[in-house]
């Protein structure tokens, strides 16, 4: 059975002295979920609208619906100063194998140039509610029901709270 440890460096520190000294550990960064309400709303949304788009004859999954809708409000992925991620590979290879959420904005002679999304689990509040208020938009468009703004506000406020808790460790 294994053991957690948990604590801060300087905790870990003086716990890792007292460990059996031949075994090998493995140290993690413990990070929060985020809110399970507005995970389980965008998630129920995004198979709702793929459901939909199926009964009216679009081959589509959950799965493609979710990148489909990440592309199209999501968020771009950045590096750590602040440029845009993306790739340029050779025509023809399947971006999607490297990475989902990638978007073609630009074709080469031999290439093909992609932008990067961040992955709908990186978003920070501000940055989940504009992709839920996208899908909400597809769905309501299709009649298929939301949240009303009261009911969304709280869920993206314990969202919020969460969020907070994950990243200021």
């Amino acid at each position: 059975m294994e053991k957690t440890i948990s604590g801060t460096p300087k905790e870990l520190a003086t716990i890792l002295f007292s460990l059996q000294q031949d075994k090998v550990y493995e140290i993690k960064e413990v990070k929060k979920i985020r809110s399970l309400s507005a995970n389980a709303y965008f998630h129920k949304l995004i198979n709702e609208l793929a459901r939909y788009n199926r009964s009216i004859g679009f081959a589509i999954s959950d799965e493609e619906m979710k990148i489909d809708m990440n592309l199209s409000y999501g968020t771009l992925a950045t590096d750590d100063n602040g440029k845009i991620r993306g790739a340029k590979v050779p025509k023809g290879t399947n971006i999607q194998d490297f990475y989902p959420y990638a978007k073609k904005y630009k074709e080469e002679t031999d290439c093909d140039c992609y932008i990067f999304y961040k992955r709908t689990s990186e978003l920070n509040t501000k940055e989940f509610t504009q992709l839920i208020r996208g899908v909400e938009v597809n769905c309501k468009e299709v009649g298929i029901k939301t949240l009303d703004d009261l009911e969304f506000q709280k869920m993206m406020e314990e969202y919020e709270r969460e969020y907070n808790n994950r990243t200021s460790y």
